[in-house]
Formats: C-alpha cells, sequence, structure tokens
C-alpha cells in the first residue's frame, strides 16, 4: 500500500513538472508531494522496507529443498598399475570374467585396460528439512517482524518530515511578516534620526539622543540581516526536505492555521496522552513489533539446544567416468537416500550464551519500548505546556499591542493639534512595531510546538 501510494505521487509530480515550473507560487500540497518523492531520509527508509522483505524471503528459503551440484575433472598424478597376464586373469576372475564387467580405478589390468589418468565427476545433492523444532518458524517470524518495522517506519518517516516541513513553512510565513515590519521600522528609524539630528544641530535635544537614535537604526538594520539569513536558511532546509531547488520566499505560498493550534491546545490532556501512546500510533506499532521480533529470536534460541536433533531428508546422486574412449564401458553412477539427525552435542557453551543473549534481547526490548513511552508522554507535556504559554503570551501581547496603538492614535492627534511632536509619533510607532514582532516571534513559537503535537497524536485539523 505504501509502495503503491508512493508510486502515484511519483507520477503525479511528474505529470505536474512543467506547470510547476511555470507557476508563480507554490503551495504545501506540491511541497509535500515533491519531499514524498526526493526526499533522501524517506527514499532510505523504502529501501530498508525493501531488504526486510528480501530477509523474509531468505528465511521462508529454509523451508525448501538446497540443491547443489558439483561437476569437476581429475587427474591422478603417479598412476599404479597392476600388469597381469592373461592366464593370470583367467585363474583368478575366471575365464571370460572381465567382458561387459566395471573394474573401478586406478586398478589396471594389463593388456586388456589402458592405463586412464583423467576422469570427470558429477555429484548432485538434495537436503529438505523434515522437522527442525520450531527454529525455522521461529526465524520466519521474526524477519516478518522486523519487516513490518521497516514497513511502518517509511510512514512514520514520512510524518516526521512532514512535520518538519510545515514548521518550517509557518516560520517563513512568520518570518516574511517580521521582514515586512522592519521595513516600515527602518523607515521610522531613519526619520527619527534625521530629526534627531537637526534637533541636536539647534539645541533642542542633546547630542546623546541623537546618537541613541543612530543606535537604535542601527539594531534595526542588524535585526533584517538577521531575519534574511534565517530566511535563507529556512529555504535551504525547505529545498533538501523536497529536493526542489531554485525556491525563494516570494514563490513560497503557505498560512498557518492559528483556529487549529488553539483549539488543539485546549483539547484534554490526559485524553492527548492516550491518543499518543495507543497502539494505533505508528511510533507504538513499531516498539510492538520490536518486542515480537525478540520473541521469536528467543524462541528459536531456546529450540537451538543441545542434543535436540534435527532431522532432514538427503538424496545425493554420483557420476564417475574416465575421460577417453572407452568411457561408456567404464563410467558408473550410484543414488543414496537417506534420512538423517543431527545436532550439537557440546560446543563449549556457545550455545547457552545465545539463549541468554536471546532473553536480554527481549528485556532490553520491553526496556527501550517503556522508556519510548516515557518520552513520548514527556515530549507530549512540554509541546503542550510551551503552546498554553504561548498562546497566554500571545493574550498578553494583543492587550499590549492595542495599548500601543491607542497610545499611537493619542500621539499623532497631539501631533497634529501641535501639542505634540513627529519624533514622539516615530517612537511610538517604532514601539508598537517590536510589539507586533514580539507577538509574530511567540507564534512561530506556537506553531512548532502544535506541529510536534499533530506527529505524536496523528490529529489534523477538523479531526478533533
Amino acid at each position: 500500500m505504501r509502495k503503491a501510494k508512493i508510486l502515484a505521487t511519483l507520477l503525479l509530480v511528474a505529470a505536474t513538472l512543467q506547470p510547476l515550473a511555470a507557476a508563480e507560487t507554490i503551495g504545501y500540497d506540491q511541497l509535500h508531494d515533491a519531499m514524498v518523492v526526493n526526499n533522501t531520509q524517506l527514499r532510505q527508509a523504502v529501501e530498508d522496507h525493501n531488504t526486510a522483505a528480501l530477509d523474509v524471503k531468505d528465511a521462508r528459503a529454509a523451508y525448501h529443498p538446497q540443491i547443489d551440484y558439483t561437476l569437476a575433472a581429475s587427474y591422478v598424478y603417479n598412476h599404479q598399475g597392476m600388469i597381469l597376464e592373461q592366464d593370470d586373469v583367467d585363474e583368478i576372475f575366471g575365464s571370460g570374467s572381465l567382458i561387459g564387467s566395471f573394474v573401478p580405478v586406478p586398478l589396471d589390468i594389463s593388456p586388456l585396460t589402458e592405463v586412464n589418468d583423467f576422469y570427470v565427476n558429477a555429484q548432485v545433492s538434495l537436503v529438505q528439512p523434515i522437522y527442525t523444532w520450531g527454529k525455522i518458524g521461529a526465524s520466519v517470524d521474526m524477519a516478518k517482524e522486523l519487516e513490518t518495522i521497516k514497513a511502518l517506519q517509511v510512514g512514520d518517516t514520512e510524518s516526521q518530515l512532514d512535520a518538519q516541513l510545515k514548521a518550517y513553512l509557518a516560520s517563513l510565513c512568520y518570518l516574511k511578516e517580521i521582514s515586512a515590519l522592519l521595513d516600515g521600522m527602518a523607515a521610522d528609524a531613519d526619520r527619527l534620526v534625521e530629526i534627531s539630528k537637526a534637533s541636536s544641530e539647534t539645541g533642542m535635544v542633546i547630542a546623546t539622543d541623537a546618537a541613541e537614535a543612530e543606535v537604535a537604526r542601527q539594531q534595526v538594520t542588524l535585526a533584517q540581516a538577521q531575519i534574511d539569513a534565517q530566511v535563507d536558511s529556512v529555504i535551504t532546509n525547505i529545498e533538501i526536505l523536497t529536493g526542489m531547488d531554485g525556491l525563494s520566499a516570494d514563490s513560497i505560498e503557505f498560512s498557518p492555521d492559528e483556529d487549529w493550534f488553539r483549539e488543539l491546545a485546549a483539547m484534554d490532556r490526559g485524553q492527548l496522552e492516550l491518543l499518543a501512546t495507543s497502539g494505533s500510533q505508528t511510533t507504538v506499532q513499531m516498539l510492538n513489533h520490536a518486542v515480537n521480533a525478540a520473541s521469536y529470536g528467543q524462541k528459536a534460541a531456546d529450540r537451538s539446544m543441545y542434543v535436540v536433533p534435527d532431522i532432514a531428508l538427503s538424496v545425493s546422486a554420483n557420476y564417475t567416468a574416465p575421460i577417453n574412449s572407452s568411457w561408456i564401458d567404464n563410467q558408473g553412477w550410484g543414488v543414496t537416500v537417506a534420512v538423517a539427525m543431527q545436532g550439537d552435542i557440546w560446543d563449549g557453551g556457545k550455545k547457552l550464551n545465545d539463549q541468554a543473549r536471546a532473553e536480554s534481547a527481549v528485556a532490553s526490548a520491553q526496556a527501550s519500548k517503556d522508556a519510548a513511552l516515557g518520552t513520548i508522554r514527556q515530549n507530549l507535556d512540554t509541546a503542550l505546556s510551551n503552546m498554553n504559554v504561548a498562546i497566554a503570551n500571545l493574550a498578553y501581547q494583543d492587550a499590549n499591542i492595542s495599548l500601543l496603538e491607542s497610545q499611537l492614535e493619542v500621539e499623532e492627534t497631539k501631533a497634529g493639534l501641535g501639542a505634540g511632536s513627529e519624533r514622539d509619533v516615530l517612537t511610538k510607532r517604532i514601539e508598537l512595531q517590536q510589539a507586533q514582532i514580539d507577538k509574530i516571534s511567540t507564534e512561530v513559537e506556537l506553531a512548532a510546538n502544535a506541529y510536534t503535537v499533530e506527529y505524536l497524536t496523528g490529529l489534523e485539523p477538523n479531526e478533533g
């Protein structure tokens, strides 16, 4: 199912490649589809699953007969022969006893048989397991559990990467808003420096006030450089995730669902924890299959102990003939059929060590599962706490921004009536812009934690 989904996505991306190249903006869906096809982590996870599927086939192959063959040509060095007269042959074997009979090499009876040093040998053997006390079945089951883990890991990797992609896109959206505010702040700061310098020259303000205005302008310039660097970094990370080149901030369109973030934060924390640690979650399923795989490994080790024999059917066929003109008369063949039992009596304690190691692997897998579940709960609790703090901070920042907007209106009114100054208006406007930037920074934190909760719980908008 996962392979079919990836193949369908690949065809979709290929079909829409030209429209994407010509489009002015690219949305989340297009970026996600490109990520599914191009991301190196996801591709590696797919290949790991393919390898695990081959391991299952290898384990199942032990049920089938193992057939081998050997074909060899041999040369006998220093061939020893017996020279017998015809009367001696008749006396030993009886008159005419050699006619049509096969005399095994290297016995040479001259002059009836010539000495031969070259032979061809062929052998075919078949071994079919009959009963192995469940070792093969346990090995197959263990391989299947590991293959299932790798299959789930493909989906889990995609979910992790999707959460990262959404977080980067949200950050890019907010960074563009901050950049726009900084542009306005820079214009106001330039005007404030201009006014401060002019006032300082006329003695209306002291020189330090003008210097402070210049420092504030340099701070805005520094903030703009930092935001530009962050935008470049986010774009680079999106390109790495999706495998797409030539992206820019203006070419990407994405709007975080802030209402969903607040809805997610308002959900019952206990219910969210149960959902994050339930057996329906991919991560938890992977942990359960890891414990099962270790258990099957222990089962195989327990059934491989000393004395307990494996039973198998063995069939072998042999053929030997000299390489000369008389090979038809002197060839030989045979077939052997046997039912054999094989087992170990003692190997220095290695099997005991394997059994203890398998028991330890089960305990270790269970401990890893318990630790992972604890980590999931901790990460979920941290993300939800950060979301609640961010939401409370946003409420405070909204109130502060509302106050600053009212104060700015007052300063603008005073300046229009001649009771205030442009300097006071600019100062208050810059203060308001800084408060708006602080709020956007909090929204970035809220979005990042919300996407973490989405990944841990599997919840999405309209699925609460």
